[in-house]
């Protein structure tokens, strides 16, 4: 189960990267809101991905996801692409409140505003 386990970690990672540089790049959203890929959770099967997205600001995050989902296939397609996996896993999108990465989000930001010539 090590090997499993430290598999999906590295899956995890990579699919963290890329989903976050898709959604950058391809995804439909307004551009005064932030999404970041906080964190992915793989099955152990690789059948289901979850991608857990932090927003900001969090009202938007209904809209963000509704925005998101007839864009899904798009998505999961460029993802298929660029991943030499098999099975592809499918991916979910799950809207990430968690503080403590929201904390660490805003702490970067208030670093980039508090530098001079910003």
């Amino acid at each position: 189960t090590n090997f499993v386990t430290n598999r999906i970690s590295k899956i995890n990672k990579h699919l963290q990267r890329t989903v976050g540089e898709i959604l950058l790049k391809e995804a439909d959203l307004p551009l005064d809101v932030l999404v970041t890929v906080s964190r992915v959770e793989t099955t152990p099967n690789l059948r289901f991905s979850d991608i857990w997205l932090y927003i900001n600001p969090s009202e938007k995050a209904e809209e963000i996801l509704e925005r998101l989902t007839p864009q899904m296939y798009d998505i999961q397609g460029s993802l298929n692409r660029s991943l030499q996996l098999r099975p592809l896993p499918r991916i979910r999108f799950q809207y990430d409140a968690g503080g403590e990465y929201a904390q660490s989000i805003n702490q970067k930001i208030d670093e980039l505003k508090n530098q001079p010539g910003v």
